[in-house]
């Protein structure tokens, strides 16, 4: 990768500004090591310099949480349905490595890879709607469901520069997540945000379902100017980690 060919595109498209997207290529690439700031944190897959390392984020202080706690209702109502119509839930399938995740756990998903489902669009109108409100990055966008007994073992994400969010759709009792070394549990209607390059957990120790709305979000020590350099590098990092 001709780090300073980038650059000088993405230049011409941001303006200046890009000094940590710089160190954040020349990280990638190999040219400059990484310098994490937490001893739990492991973005190794990508890792953009500069920005907090926190596990748990406060979704109070973010402006879009109110609107997406007002819209659970027909969230809900929307998840409810797909599940009463027979809709397809599958294993989760990691985007870098296509390998399945754990039996058990299983999504319907709403975008993938930035890429809204077309079923999706016409069957959640209010889940997108919602999702398109908030600053969500190009990962995926989900409904997730815990089946009882499934463990998610401690496991980590790999990319520090979006969050996870969960909005509870439906949580039984024995239910939780621990990122880091700090527990929690859903609450229905209640978000909960997390830096997903932290080690983390989940498990449903109850008897039945545990439903969430899973999405990524740019974390929110990223500029504008940075986001909209890693929108236009996103996919060409996916490729070269793929390729690696």
């Amino acid at each position: 990768m001709d780090i300073d060919a980038v650059m000088c595109e993405l230049q011409e498209s941001t303006g200046d500004g890009l000094d940590r997207v710089a160190e954040c290529l020349r990280i990638l690439t190999g040219q400059q090591a990484p310098v994490y700031l937490h001893d739990e944190q492991e973005p190794t897959r990508l890792f953009f310099p500069g920005i907090s390392a926190i596990p748990w984020h406060d979704p109070a202080k973010l402006r879009w949480a109110a609107g997406v706690r007002d819209a659970f209702p027909r969230i809900r109502d929307e998840f409810l349905a797909l599940r009463a119509d027979g809709a397809p839930f599958a294993p989760y399938e990691d985007l870098y490595t296509k390998e399945l995740g754990w039996r058990g756990w299983d999504t319907y998903q709403l975008y993938r890879n930035g890429t809204w489902q077309d079923e999706a669009l016409s069957r959640c109108p209010a889940t997108v709607e919602a999702l398109e409100n908030t600053p969500h990055g190009p990962r995926d966008g989900m409904f997730t469901i815990l089946n009882p007994g499934v463990h998610l073992t401690p496991h980590t994400g790999g990319v520090n520069l979006l969050l996870t969010a969960h909005l509870a759709l439906v949580v039984p009792p024995g239910c939780g997540i621990r990122v880091c070394d700090e527990e929690r549990n859903w609450q229905e209607g209640e978000l909960l945000l997390f830096d997903d390059s932290f080690i983390h957990e989940a498990w449903n120790h109850g008897s039945a379902q545990r439903a969430v709305l899973l999405w990524d979000i740019w974390h929110p020590g990223l500029t504008a100017a940075e986001i909209t350099a890693l929108e236009i590098l996103l996919p060409r990092f996916q490729r070269y980690l793929m390729a690696g």
